[in-house]
This record gives C-alpha cells, structure tokens and sequence, in this order.
C-alpha cells in the first residue's frame, strides 16, 4: 500500500520525459538544479518554483499569487496558473497532477515548457538565418530580437482568434437548429387585428398590475395612517401620566407629619443602639483584655511554682547521695 504512489509515479513519468524536461529547463535558462531524481518523491516546493518562473518566462505580465503555505495557498496558486494558462495560451493544465507533485506534474510542466522551448529554437533559428542572410548589411541581430519580442504578441492574437472561432463556431451548430423557426417568423404574415388583440390583452394585464400596486398604495397608506393615529393616542396617554404625576408629587399627603415625627424619633433611637453597642463592644474587650492578663499572671506563677519545687527536689537529691555538706553554722543559727 504504502510503495503504491512511488509506482504510479514512475508509471506516469517515464524516463525519456524526465529526461526532455531537464534539458529544456537547462536550456530556458532555468536558474536551479533539476535532476532525475527530483521527482521522485513529491516535491511541491519545486514544481510550484518550476511554474512560476515558466509562467513569468511565457508573459511577465502575469500576476500569480505565489503563496503556497497552506493548502488552500497552493489551490489558489494552481488555480491562478491554470486561468492564465488557459486565457494566454490555450494550454490546458490539470491542477490534480500539478497538486501532486511527482511524474503526473512533469507532464504537465512539459506542456509549457516545451511551448517555450519551441519558441526559443524557432527564435534561435530565425535569428541564424536572418544573420546569414543579411549579414553584409549588420542587421541580422535586429531582425531575430525584433521577430523574438513579437511571439509574445502573436500568441495573444492568436489567442483571441481561437477564442473568437470558438463563438462563430457554436453559433453556427446552433444554426441549423433555429433556422427553421426565424424562417417561420419570417414567411409569418402580421394582421393587424391579431396585433391589436395583443396589444390590449398586454394593455390589460399592465392595468391589473398597476391597480394592483395602487391598491398595494392605498393600503400602505391607510396602515401608515393608522399606526400615527396610535402614536398620537400613545403620546396623549403619556402627557397625561406626566401631568399626574406632577399633581401626586406637588400634593402633600394627610399622614405625612405623624410620618415624619415618628421618623424623626427612629432617627434618634437608632443614635442610642449605636452609641450602647460601641459602649458593649468596648466593654467587651476590656474585659478579654483582663482576663488575657489574668491567665499570663496564673501561667507565670505556676511556672514560678514548678520551678521552685524543681530546685527542691535537686537539693534534696544532693543531701541524699552526700554530694553536699551541711553548714555547721548554718544550723547553729537555726
């Protein structure tokens, strides 16, 4: 499976073509190496350069963008390639071979490279023998370049003819097929009734359609004076909220002095909680403040204690094992 793409390569590029491509790039000029072994693997770097440098060297005025990072780059580059090739040249370009870029897209490039290799031996050749010709005179030189620089204008004239026959050719198979019925319109005797009897049925119809659109009109109309008809009523009804509203706002109510008594007196009784809780709170710490200070006397005095009876316990100890002698006049005093 995965030696199947080589063998089809090599199937589809035979060695005489690889070898004909190489030596008509050598002999283009091409700038780059190409070998036999360049297309071996898929190598679409190369042909993309090998076709924008072949597509440059047909017509420079060519523009292609010749981006090819992404896939959809190269499809776009292909694409361009392709259209220009075909309006140009009339060469016909399969964007599957080129895209994959092995012995499918050599024959392809062949397609134009050997175009222009053509152009460039009969170039060459004219130019040989216009010299030989004219040698005595020095304007064998002048003449070659002058007949190499219009290849370029005779190809788009050609062109356009090509393009040009392919239209009269299509109108004429289209032809046969239409003649019988412009020669029926033709031998077709017009009578007068039968001409007016269309004109007012066509009359006809475009009254019905214009009192189609009169009546579209009038409905538009009536519906355009129907909806200002609401607004109006909406902004009536709007003024007057606004205007009770203006009424509620100026009228003072009857309860509204025992209101603000009673607020008044919430007002100050809120003025005592707050001032009795910061008295509790203050309370409060003062007494965690002293209680702290009591259990750091109690923890002192019991590390004092244990202490005290620490060095006791050690003295006794000593008199025990006679690490230590009595003082005579020690117990004298006592």
């Amino acid at each position: 499976g995965c030696c199947a793409p080589r063998s089809r390569a090599r199937a589809a590029m035979s060695y005489r073509e690889l070898r004909n491509f190489t030596e008509i790039m050598r002999c283009l000029g091409y700038p780059h190496l190409v070998s036999m072994q360049s297309f071996r693997t898929p190598n679409f770097e190369l042909v993309a350069d090998v076709l924008a440098w072949l597509v440059a060297r047909y017509d420079s005025s060519i523009d292609v963008d010749d981006s090819i990072e992404t896939e959809a780059d190269r499809v776009h580059f292909l694409k361009g390639v392709a259209q220009a090739m075909l309006l140009k040249g009339r060469i016909k370009l399969n964007l599957k071979h080129l895209y994959s870029a092995n012995g499918y897209a050599v024959k392809e490039l062949l397609k134009i490279a050997t175009v222009l290799h053509q152009a460039h031996r009969n170039a060459a050749g004219a130019d040989a023998g216009a010299a030989a010709d004219v040698d005595d005179l020095g304007a064998g030189d002048n003449i070659g370049a002058h007949r190499f620089a219009d290849v370029k204008a005779t190809r788009a004239l050609a062109a356009d003819i090509a393009r040009y026959g392919a239209r009269l050719h299509e109108g004429l198979a289209a032809h046969p097929a239409n003649k019988e019925a412009s020669a029926r319109a033709l031998s077709r005797s017009l009578e007068i009734g039968d001409v007016q009897r269309r004109l007012r049925a066509q009359a006809e119809a475009m009254g019905l359609e214009v009192e189609g659109v009169d009546k579209a009109l009038a409905n538009a109309a009536r519906d355009e004076a129907a909806l200002r008809a609401k607004a109006d009523k909406r902004k009536a009804d709007l003024d007057r909220h606004h205007k009770r509203l203006a009424s509620l706002q100026a009228v003072r109510p009857a309860y509204m002095d025992d209101y603000e008594k009673v607020e008044a007196q919430l007002r100050e009784q809120y003025d005592v909680y707050l001032r009795s809780w910061r008295n509790l709170r203050f309370l409060e710490s003062e007494l965690d403040a002293l209680a702290l200070q009591e259990k750091e006397a109690m923890e002192d005095h019991d590390r004092e204690l244990k202490a005290m009876q620490q060095r006791l316990r050690e003295e006794e100890l000593r008199v025990l094992r006679g690490q230590a002698a009595v003082d005579e006049a020690a117990m004298d005093a006592l």
